[in-house]
């Protein structure tokens, strides 16, 4: 038996979904609130930045999910780049960086996030969305972002720099994505 509410979550997921994956634009000053994820690959570089500090560079990347009561839809691909600041005692991190997201139509939209943790753990913080291209172009948006790696594979260089293979997801909670 389906009930309002059923179809009220689905309606709200296909906006959402629509918004970011193709399906068209957002209404002037509209808000649709969503939770997403992205499945992804990062590689970086640590090299140390103090005695007991390290530095992380990196990249990460891999396709979007937005989620819905129906299960998660598949809304395009995210590319992300990251500095980690590790202290080595504590094992407390800090980083910041930026994402693009590329919906299936090509339309583009970035932001800039800002996260604390621990080493191994993972992240929590702020996301902050601010432009976009063709149809989401002037959109603005804000969310909580966790990173959660889920394994990592590390090789010492000769040079003394560390290089490390990881994969994890991101997940935004209560994304709030506002139109132009």
């Amino acid at each position: 038996m389906t009930t309002i509410a059923t179809i009220r979550s689905a309606f709200a997921g296909a906006v959402c979904l629509a918004a970011l994956s193709g399906g068209g634009a957002l209404a002037q000053d509209e808000v649709q609130t969503f939770n997403a994820f992205a499945v992804i690959a990062a590689n970086g570089t640590i090299v140390r930045a103090a005695e007991k500090q390290v530095m992380v560079a990196g990249s990460l990347a891999g396709p979007f999910f937005i989620e819905t009561d129906e299960g998660p839809i598949h809304s395009g691909h995210i590319a992300c780049v990251a500095s980690v600041r590790v202290d080595q005692t504590t094992l407390r991190q800090t980083g910041d960086g930026a994402c693009t997201f590329t919906a299936h139509d090509g339309a583009t939209a970035w932001g800039d996030w800002q996260c604390a943790g621990y080493e191994l753990i993972g992240c929590r913080g702020a996301f902050k969305l601010s432009g976009g291209t063709a149809r989401l172009a002037g959109a603005s948006g804000e969310a909580s972002m966790i990173w959660r790696p889920s394994a990592h594979e590390l090789r010492r260089q000769l040079d003394g720099s560390t290089l490390d293979n990881a994969t994890g997801i991101l997940l935004w909670r209560d994304f709030k994505l506002k139109g132009k």
